[in-house]
């Protein structure tokens, strides 16, 4: 397991309050999180930075680190994702650290996909012969990830709508492959952005939400005390169109019937 946290807003803020300050800010998480275990196997921040992205990964436990303190105390932006990470798949070093940056896309994952050797050859067998699943690390998260831009990247001009549809299938055929006494194990609680929306999602992990009419934060824990979070369902996305503007969908895994995201719009 990790542990992870989301920020979008109209406007950059400073946002140490979330890492560093809060009641259950991201630094006490990865000492001890919920399940009283800590997250000690690296950390990272990508965020905003003007009009590019910035990205700073440490694969040591941030509750040990001096640097993750000064780090969190320079961030200004409107786009944060910030990430501690406890182990499954993959040893501890920089490329297996979250979260992952590709062009203008950002992912982070807490969760696990089981037999992921096996599953890896499945899926690559999904794609047209001479494309290559290229990953610096050996976690099943990046693999994911770039496994997602490789359709989105087939699909031309690929918009929010196209985008879900192709995590939905992904997410479908890995829930195939997965033997029913083995279901439990499919963990993925994800979120991904490409700085004009954000996807998460749930899956045998623990997500909430908070949301303004400036901002939204998705979070594996809640990271303040303060009313107002909302738990995201078991095996839901959780879809931010603009900041402070949340949108739910359901994932059916019983019957694993198509998607359909109209009801996302706001036409």
């Amino acid at each position: 397991m990790c542990r992870f946290l989301a920020f979008w807003g109209t406007n950059p803020v400073p946002l140490a309050h979330l890492l560093i300050e809060s009641e259950n800010c991201l630094l006490k998480q990865s000492k001890k999180d919920e399940s009283r275990r800590p997250n000690p196997d690296g950390w990272g921040f990508a965020y905003r930075d003007g009009s590019s992205l910035k990205l700073i990964k440490r694969a040591m436990p941030a509750f040990k680190d001096e640097m993750f303190i000064k780090e969190a105390r320079k961030i200004y932006s409107d786009l944060l994702f910030a990430h501690v990470r406890r182990k499954s798949y993959g040893e501890v070093r920089f490329e297996n650290t979250h979260p992952f940056v590709h062009k203008n896309w950002i992912f982070m994952h807490n969760g696990n996909i089981p037999d992921l050797h096996s599953f890896k050859t499945k899926l690559i067998k999904k794609l047209p012969k001479e494309i290559a699943i290229e990953t610096k690390g050996t976690t099943d998260s990046e693999f994911l990830f770039k496994y997602f831009l490789k359709f989105f990247e087939l699909n031309n001009n690929c918009d929010l709508y196209c985008v879900l549809n192709i995590i939905y299938n992904i997410i479908r055929q890995l829930v195939q492959m997965v033997k029913p006494e083995d279901q439990h194990l499919l963990a993925l609680n994800f979120v991904l952005t490409n700085s004009e929306y954000i996807i998460g999602f749930r899956r045998n992990r623990t997500l909430y939400y908070y949301q303004t009419n400036k901002n939204t934060i998705i979070a594996s824990e809640k990271v303040t005390n303060q009313p107002g979070w909302n738990e995201v369902p078991e095996n839901h996305f959780i879809v931010c169109i603009r900041p402070g503007e949340v949108k739910l969908a359901a994932f059916d895994i019983i019957e694993l019937k198509n998607m359909e995201f109209n009801s996302l719009r706001n036409d």
